[in-house]
């Protein structure tokens, strides 16, 4: 199941880097938790069910005039990988760059992504140890 579970999400991250946030939505569970860390993300908080993660996802790409997302490396450990990544974007109001290094811990099983959290890179690696 390690290999299904690594091909779930290397697919996820192959389209997250596209810009394509809704084509995979079939690999995440039903009642999906994805925790955004207040130390990466300002809407941060727990989100359960697909519908509250994509509508807090939506507030987050709301305040970018431009975003995208680099997957740099993705580091197994289990039924969990971490993804360290690069944001760049540009802010809707303030017209400023950003780039931001962070990362995504992925829970999965049987091929489905059941837990996730948006994190700063500290924690993504402390997550890798």
């Amino acid at each position: 199941m390690a290999d299904e579970n690594l091909e779930t999400v290397r697919r996820v991250c192959a389209e997250w880097e596209r810009g394509d946030w809704a084509s995979t939505a079939d690999l995440f569970d039903p009642d999906l938790e994805v925790r955004f860390s207040s130390t990466s993300f300002p809407d941060g908080g727990v989100y359960r069910g697909g519908r509250a993660v994509l509508d807090a996802w939506n507030r987050w790409l709301e305040v970018w005039d431009e975003f995208t997302m680099d997957f740099e490396e993705l580091i197994p450990r289990g039924e969990r990988f971490v993804a360290l990544n690069r944001l760049h974007g540009r802010g809707r109001e303030s017209g400023a760059p950003v780039e931001s290094d962070v990362g995504v811990i992925f829970e999965c099983e049987r091929g489905v992504i059941k837990r996730m959290v948006f994190c700063d890179r500290k924690e993504a690696l402390e997550a890798a140890g």
